[in-house]
């Protein structure tokens, strides 16, 4: 409307400007060497306005010509970027299905399209990977790097193509080269996160402390807050415990136990270093304290873990004064299924087969009671000389639901550990149910 407005405006402006032009009155003569020209005030003001408009149309008719090759480039690279994304979509669909031959295919396409982008590079990377061509794939990560001026773009660029070769180097076990790949990306961008992360799982490799904490440092000034910072040096402090119980050292073994202790306070969550704590104490004859550490875990979080702690701190309890004290330790958690199944394990010890399965009675009336319930309630019927009844909870504990457990990518793990030995991602590790197809896994 705006535009029409505008138009209409210019068109009125002009036709006014010919309208008053051809009624103004007068002549004009023009001396030259030898001539006199005589003409009207209006044809001399007419013809300067026709060499006015022919000059606008001649510059910008060469104004037009002279763009038109930058028009017909724009034009083209228009185009080569519209089909390379369309090359790129279908090639992350055949990722996506498994298909490495298409997403060879599209890939080649795009970079013939995008020659200058990174995102060609970066999939055709991942499709040799698919395909099982590590090398391949390392090269594309490589051509990543090339080049001399470092824009935006191509400081994003090489820092893929760094982080490629960083966990190709992570998968081939080269520690050297995936910490080198992890520096190099810190001159690039000091405050790349991945590469941080990486460096302080490398320095938890090989057992750098003082590496792993500077690492650390860093990676909270890039951004992290007050309290993944503190789960992350939680985790630090319980894989330096773990660490230190490997060696045959009393200095070393009393340091485990700071360590531990220090990890259990930096984040109640991480009920593997409350447990590690209270096993250490108890070793060290401070049977209170581990006690004490173990109950107030307990009263916030009733947990398989604490549950296992608490019975190595009291195996050298005979049954009857653990069964007194699993009352004092389990509180007001009376009601919770662990508390059930931890009283269950120590009447079940002591032989108190009827106890056991009156305190298991509330969950196996339960439709699905889990595998741990199963398998207790035929040690009971064992016990309880009822070989049939025995065998009929075996059954049900085979075809039951896998518990929840210490997984880490997609792998059931015996015990927490720093790095998870699948996908080598520090703090990787969790307890949680499967979902899927569960893979064993013991290390």
């Amino acid at each position: 409307m705006m535009r029409f407005l505008l138009a209409l405006a210019l068109v009125l402006l002009f036709t006014s400007l010919v309208a008053f032009i051809a009624n103004m009155p007068g002549s004009v003569s023009i001396a030259l060497p030898g001539h006199m020209i005589d003409m009207q005030l209006t044809v001399l003001l007419g013809a300067v306005l026709a060499l006015v408009l022919g000059a606008l149309v001649a510059v910008s008719a060469g104004h037009w010509l002279w763009n038109m090759p930058n028009q017909l480039r724009r034009a083209r690279l228009e185009k080569n970027r519209q089909d390379g994304d369309a090359a790129l979509a279908g090639g992350l669909m055949a990722l996506a299905r498994g298909d490495a031959a298409a997403a060879d295919e599209a890939t080649r396409l795009a970079r013939k399209k995008m020659p200058q982008q990174a995102l060609p590079l970066l999939m055709a990377a991942q499709a040799a990977l698919l395909d099982g061509r590590r090398d391949d794939a390392a090269a594309n990560y490589h051509a990543m790097l090339e080049g001399t001026t470092l824009t935006n773009d191509r400081r994003q660029q090489v820092s893929l193509g760094l982080e490629g070769l960083y966990y190709l180097a992570r998968a081939e076990q080269d520690v050297e080269a995936a910490g080198t790949y992890a520096l190099q990306v810190l001159e690039v961008d000091s405050k790349a996160l991945w590469a941080l992360d990486g460096l302080m799982t490398l320095a938890v490799q090989i057992g750098d402390w003082p590496a792993a904490e500077k690492w650390l440092r860093r990676w909270g000034r890039a951004g992290r807050s007050r309290g993944e910072i503190k789960q992350r040096r939680a985790i630090l402090a319980l894989a330096e415990a773990q660490s230190l119980l490997a060696k045959d050292d009393p200095a070393a073994q009393l340091a485990a136990v700071k360590k531990a202790e220090q990890a259990a306070m930096l984040d109640v969550k991480l009920l593997p270093a409350t447990a590690l704590a209270a096993r250490l104490l108890t070793r060290g004859g401070h049977l209170r304290k581990a006690r004490k550490i173990l109950k107030q875990a307990w009263q916030k979080n009733p947990h398989a873990v604490l549950a296992d702690a608490w019975l190595d701190c009291y195996s050298d309890q005979p049954a009857a004064g653990r069964m007194r004290a699993v009352g004092r330790f389990i509180g007001k958690q009376r009601g919770h299924k662990e508390a059930a199944i931890l009283r269950a394990r120590i009447a079940l010890a002591a032989r108190r087969f009827r106890q056991a399965a009156n305190l298991l009675a509330p969950f196996v009336d339960e439709d699905t009671p889990s595998r741990r319930i199963c398998l207790l309630m035929a040690d009971i019927e064992d016990g309880l000389e009822r070989d049939i009844e025995a065998h009929g909870w075996r059954e049900k504990a085979r075809r039951a639901s896998v518990e929840a457990g210490w997984m880490g990518g997609g792998m059931r793990l015996d015990e927490w550990q720093a790095i998870c030995p699948v996908t080598g991602r520090l703090g990787g590790v969790a307890w949680q149910a499967p979902n899927g197809d569960l893979k064993e896994l013991s290390v």
